[in-house]
């Protein structure tokens, strides 16, 4: 398996990638969703993608085997949204936009992109970084590779769905 940074030849390929795990993600996390989640979070990943070829600060990489696209992960500066839940340090990343294309889940791809991105992060000199989760399966998954968040935000999306820092 290959990883490297996005080119522009990518972008196609990874908007498709963000429609079918969106679709999947919002089903299987049984959202009551009319698409307007789905159509804004997949413009917002799609943006994190463009936006990390023209700016060196926000890095977007994908893991490729065989010419195909298989999951996305990036090192960005912290969004609105994680801004506005916990005093971001200035310079620190987020680890953003984790997805594995569903039919190759649950393969160690996710593991892949996560150790990648980690040495990319000390290879920059970075010790530490922000991840957030609200979907109840990236929870899960960051709980099994992260322990415990930092922060957690009871109730923010809704009665019993909380959202992790």
């Amino acid at each position: 398996m290959k990883f490297r940074t996005i080119l522009d030849s990518d972008l196609e390929k990874v908007d498709a990638l963000f429609q079918e795990c969106l679709k999947d993600l919002l089903k299987r996390e049984r959202f009551n969703d009319d698409g307007v989640l789905w159509t804004e979070e997949v413009d917002r990943l799609n943006q994190a993608a463009q936006k990390s070829i023209v700016d060196p600060v926000n890095r977007f990489f994908v893991a490729e085997k065989e010419k195909k696209l298989l999951g996305t992960i990036a090192l960005q500066t912290p969004g609105k949204m994680l801004n506005s839940m916990v005093d971001v340090q200035p310079g620190e990343l987020e680890v953003a936009c984790v997805y594995v294309h569903p039919e190759h889940q649950r393969s160690g791809i996710g593991d892949f992109l996560f150790q990648q991105a980690c040495r990319e992060l000390k290879a920059i000199g970075k010790q530490k970084f922000y991840l957030d989760a609200g979907f109840t399966s990236s929870q899960q998954y960051w709980l099994s590779k992260l322990g415990e968040p930092s922060r957690l935000l009871e109730n923010y999306w809704g009665p019993g769905k909380p959202h992790m820092v």
